[in-house]
């Protein structure tokens, strides 16, 4: 009918077509992203009358419309190309979710209809509120995912999304409605900086100072901050993303520390639905012990906030006291749902993936063996990692030599009056709680000198590593333990499970501790100056929580002066971001030269 050349001819007209048609739906869906966030923020920030919350309602819909169109329109011009995308069937699912929201929304206009009442108009607007708001966290994480085919170095780019959540968090903080009669900005950056980096440490009072809204904005702070935004946006985007560059992937392979190319995907899925099923189980359990309390209004926020700040390792809660609030100070087994969480967010992913393998091997083995297959199982000489078979054994001598000496050192102080189940479990949190959670169950300012040192150790050394915790890490406090222990016994290398560590791993090592130290009286020396009243001991522990990211304090931080706000809160976020990570940003790497120089020894 055509020839060759027409033939031709249509073919790149299509082409060019559905390119200026995919440039323009990319653009709109941009700016129609954009602009939702804008009216999401000012719709719950602001007060406004009744009228216009109508009216952005409305828009809201339209906004619906135009995500449902450009979706189907993506897909009718490249249904090959997103079949093969992982999102897939999850994009699917969206375009049919929109599609039964835009008809509850007409059902719901239609008068006389069964679905006019209230809840179903509640439901409405709420669906749509929540549907708008991811569709555009999706289309601004592929925008953001897109920065990483630039030539940025990966630790630029993993400082630089910390910084920008912080002062956004700082502006959602301070819009009206996030508090009852607002705060400086000063503060709401302090609370941001602490929120996003994890730590904990306040200067106004959570409970009574942050409305509900205020105090959502703080829940999403701390997700964000504990697992990393770039998880989150790599996520997103490497689903809804039509293929990744082998830079994209590389950088994300050196964020994640992941091993290989290939499992980077699977390892950003694992720590998003890890992170969302452990923190599920975490507010139900905490909802079945709070349920009786009558001074908790929201009992499922409470439980909600509470297991992500736990899990996260942040610290946070909607009681002034915290958990040595009246209301739930006795509680213990509240405490103990909650230690338990902030064990397994500060134990770190790869060991949770690490006994995940451990299992799936075990278990398809024993199906193959049960059900008579031809090969009777498969053998894998090495499953458990060398960093496993170090963090739980440090980790659990940190928790029960922790307990032990705390329940020593303040039997007769915080721990006085209690119950012996109240006293283990006190002492339990009070091993559990300074490595990076710092959540207060005891009157901190109570706190007897040898208390106080063992916090300070236990802060220090902190979590395990790529966990939502803070410290120099249980695995660097380790082989800095080991390498004294081969220097002693005359050794060259350290042994692990016949295994042995490389010397840039024992350098790392060192350099992290060295970093530590140096910055910790560094701080304490300016902290001196910009505080002269207040106690060293108290300047020294406030300075180490906060590198630590762990949050607990002897009660000077709502009075530190401006200058004190800045210097801690500078002190949270590098010790979040990492003092390596920080400086890797600005000194050049240099590759190895081919020479080498006599070797030569200095007196120590």
């Amino acid at each position: 009918m055509f020839s060759i050349e027409t033939k031709f001819r249509l073919k790149n007209l299509y082409r060019s077509v559905r390119r200026v048609v995919e440039i323009v739906g990319n653009v709109i869906l941009f700016l129609t992203s954009f602009v939702a966030v804008l009216l999401i923020v000012y719709r719950f920030g602001f007060p406004i009358q009744e009228g216009y919350v109508d009216t952005m309602f409305h828009v809201f819909k339209w906004m619906s419309r135009i995500f449902f169109v450009l979706g189907i329109l993506r897909f009718v011009l490249n249904f090959r190309l997103i079949r093969a995308e992982k999102g897939f069937w999850i994009e699917v699912g969206i375009l049919l979710l929109l599609l039964g929201i835009m008809i509850l929304q007409q059902r719901v206009e239609e008068s006389g209809s069964i679905f006019s009442s209230s809840f179903w108009i509640q439901t409405d607007k709420w669906l749509t509120y929540i549907t708008i708001a991811f569709l555009s966290v999706i289309q601004l994480s592929k925008q953001v995912f897109v920065i990483i085919r630039r030539r940025m170095k990966p630790e630029i780019l993993f400082v630089c999304s910390f910084l920008f959540l912080v002062f956004v968090g700082a502006v959602l903080l301070q819009l009206p409605l996030a508090t009852y009669s607002g705060i400086s900005f000063l503060d709401a950056l302090f609370t941001s900086t602490s929120a996003v980096c994890v730590t904990g440490l306040t200067v106004v009072d959570t409970a009574t100072v942050f409305t509900p809204m205020g105090q959502v904005v703080i829940l999403l702070l701390i997700q964000l901050g504990g697992l990393g935004i770039m998880t989150f946006t790599s996520f997103f985007a490497m689903t809804f993303l039509s293929g990744t560059s082998f830079r994209e992937q590389f950088v994300m392979q050196n964020l994640l520390n992941e091993a290989s190319l290939s499992d980077i995907f699977r390892t950003v899925v694992y720590i998003v639905l890890t992170t969302l099923i452990i923190e599920g189980v975490g507010t139900y359990l905490v909802y079945l012990q709070v349920q009786d309390v009558e001074g908790i209004s929201n009992k499922f926020f409470f439980s909600l906030f509470h297991a992500v700040s736990a899990f996260c390792n942040a610290g946070f809660s909607t009681l002034s006291g915290s958990l040595y609030d009246p209301l739930i100070r006795e509680l213990y087994n509240l405490q103990l749902v909650l230690a338990f969480l902030v064990i397994l967010g500060g134990i770190g992913f790869p060991i949770l993936f690490n006994y995940g393998s451990l299992l799936h091997y075990r278990l398809r083995n024993c199906l193959r063996r049960w059900f008579g297959t031809p090969y009777h199982g498969e053998y894998r000489v090495r499953i458990i990692s060398s960093t496993t078979r170090v963090v739980l054994p440090v980790t659990l001598i940190l928790l029960v030599v922790g307990t032990a000496l705390y329940w020593i050192f303040e039997n007769n102080h915080t721990l006085a009056g209690m119950s012996l189940y109240g006293k283990f479990v006190s002492s339990f949190m009070g091993a559990v709680t300074p490595r990076t959670a710092g959540f207060a169950n005891v009157d901190m300012t109570l706190l007897s000198t040898p208390a106080i040192l063992l916090l300070l150790v236990l802060m220090w050394i902190g979590a395990s590593p790529m966990s939502t915790g803070g410290g120099i890490k249980t695995t660097t406090f380790y082989i800095a333990l080991r390498n004294v222990w081969a220097t002693l016994r005359g050794q060259e290398r350290i042994m692990i499970d016949r295994r042995q560590l490389t010397q840039e791993n024992v350098n790392r090592a060192y350099a992290l501790i060295s970093l530590s130290v140096v910055w910790i009286v560094l701080v304490v020396l300016v902290m001196l100056k910009l505080e002269p009243g207040v106690p060293f001991m108290h300047i020294v522990f406030e300075v180490v929580s906060a590198l630590g990211t762990v949050g607990s304090s002897l009660g000077i931080t709502p009075d530190l002066s401006t200058g004190g706000k800045i210097v801690i809160s500078l002190t949270m976020f590098v010790g979040r971001v990492g003092l390596m990570t920080l400086l890797a940003c600005f000194v050049r790497r240099q590759e190895q030269p081919l020479y080498t120089y006599p070797d030569d020894t200095l007196i120590l």
